[in-house]
């Protein structure tokens, strides 16, 4: 992952350029690299409720007017205790319209997790983000097909608030999840972080409704304060 990153941010320049000098709309390649204490889906620690390192990789290409097309892959070290093997890599691509201070977006993604048979499954995604006054709303649904046959449904709303003039900015979210692997689970967080420069310090308080045993008997979905440094290329 640490590679990807740091070919992402020395190979970004340089297609932009080759794009420019073709006549045709730059490629935006873009990289990152997290390091949390919790990795947590939709509230629930994935990763036995230890610390992980994230990286991720991306391209954009404008395709016509406000309407762009997206992929790339994400990765996220994992705890075998947890159940879901020593990684995950996530594969991604959609489409996305900018109208104004508009995003709105539809996403395919394939979960892989590696040294785990049949727990890999696809997810479906369509999001909105726009300005309400000073703050950035978000709402969107996801749908997971898993490899067992299941399903289930997940809707989220979102709000981040940026200190003007500053790099300090808050952000909460509340999410309700239903299908074969939960059943009425509603999470939510609130946090707040830092950027300087390509650096982003964070911290988040998680929390659900629920009980999910993790490998030492405690709960993987309780509430608990999650602290992360990330970089961008």
């Amino acid at each position: 992952m640490l590679l990807a990153a740091g070919a992402a941010a020395l190979t970004a320049g340089s297609i932009q350029a080759q794009a420019q000098d073709a006549g045709s709309e730059p490629v935006i390649l873009t990289g990152g690299v997290t390091f949390l204490t919790d990795y947590r889906l939709r509230g629930a620690s994935l990763s036995d409720n230890k610390p992980v390192i994230q990286g991720v990789v991306s391209a954009k290409i404008p395709v016509a007017g406000a309407f762009s097309i997206y992929g790339g892959i994400w990765g996220s070290s994992l705890d075998k205790d947890a159940g879901g093997g020593a990684m995950e890599t996530d594969f991604f691509g959609g489409v996305q319209a900018d109208v104004g201070d508009v995003n709105i977006r539809a996403r395919y993604l394939r979960l892989v997790f590696h040294d785990i048979d049949d727990l890999d499954f696809d997810q479906y995604e369509f999001g909105i983000n726009a300005p309400v006054g000073p703050v950035t709303g978000g709402a969107g649904v996801i749908h997971d097909e898993y490899n067992g046959g299941g399903h289930s449904t997940y809707v989220y709303g979102s709000a981040r608030y940026a200190v003007p003039k500053t790099g300090l900015a808050f952000r909460g979210l509340l999410g309700y999840e239903d299908g074969t692997n939960w059943d009425d689970k509603v999470n939510w967080q609130l946090g707040a972080f830092y950027t300087y420069k390509a650096v982003t310090f964070g911290i988040d308080y998680v929390d659900t409704n629920r009980y999910s045993a993790n490998s030492r008997g405690g709960n993987r979905a309780k509430g608990a304060a999650l602290f992360s440094i990330g970089a961008v290329f």
